[in-house]
């Protein structure tokens, strides 16, 4: 079985530390390879408009005090996981660092931490970032440090079952899986697929790859008792539509809730 290759931002703030904590205790259920990134931004000074040698020895100087910040990080944190012996330590835009690298290295997921501040507004702006549109792999968001090894892949009436099962087989293909199945509506009097199909529908693509969930159930309420309900989760796992703009009840509740969230497009 071959391991999954992450990219992870290694960086000096608390979301950082939780996001690479979380992921090597998970280590096992995902089979990852952790690759550490960091980014340094130029600060707009004059040294930083330079040209020429002036240029690349200020830049030399810092990729050298970021590769290393996040050797101290590692080692501080004696994380127990495979991580990759050279970070990746750049200058430059981090955003378009970030998804150059996601191009070319061929992740199979980026991981980045968040403090949860429970702002839905603050998470639909990540989901409409340069970042998140572009990116060419599935996000997992961290944050909080939950012991749970069971997941719950939640679906909604806009999800694209089949996009997030293949999805879902692909990451998780061949490891032996936890998880629940949830359909997610706020009422189940005007919903198109019912939620009961959804879960029709995501039962038997699952069945075809050999998967069979724990539990499947509906979830219906308000978006903050769907996120409390869903809190004991390890990891909940979905499927966004980038295309659209418009907030919608499911975004609501990954917004809202505590536990990592895999998103999938």
């Amino acid at each position: 079985m071959d391991m999954l290759k992450a990219l992870v931002p290694v960086e000096m703030t608390l979301a950082s530390n939780v996001a690479l904590r979380y992921l090597c205790r998970k280590a096992e259920l995902l089979g990852i390879a952790v690759q550490p990134v960091h980014v340094e931004e130029p600060d707009h000074k004059p040294h930083s408009s330079e040209t020429g040698w002036i240029r690349r020895s200020w830049e030399s100087g810092l990729r050298q005090a970021g590769l290393e910040e996040v050797q101290r990080i590692l080692n501080s944190e004696k994380l127990d996981c495979f991580i990759m012996p050279n970070p990746i330590v750049r200058v430059g835009d981090r955003d378009d660092t970030l998804l150059e690298e996601l191009r070319l290295g061929g992740y199979d997921f980026f991981v980045e931490g968040e403090v949860a501040n429970f702002n839905t507004g603050a998470f639909r702006k990540r989901l409409r970032s340069r970042l998140y549109r572009q990116m060419p792999c599935p996000v997992l968001l961290v944050r909080n440090m939950i012991q749970s090894d069971r997941l719950a892949l939640v679906l909604d009436e806009k999800t694209d079952v089949q996009s997030l099962v293949g999805r879902f087989h692909q990451l998780f293909g061949g490891r032996d899986v936890d998880f629940d199945l949830c359909a997610y509506a706020m009422d189940d009097l005007h919903q198109d697929p019912h939620p009961d199909e959804l879960l029709s529908e995501g039962g038997e693509l699952l069945g075809k790859l050999g998967y069979r969930p724990a539990r499947a159930f509906t979830l219906l309420g308000s978006p903050e008792t769907a996120a409390r309900n869903l809190g004991d989760y390890g990891m909940i796992v979905a499927h966004m539509d980038r295309r659209s703009n418009r907030k919608s009840p499911l975004s609501e509740v990954l917004g809202l809730a505590s536990s990592p969230i895999l998103i999938c497009w």
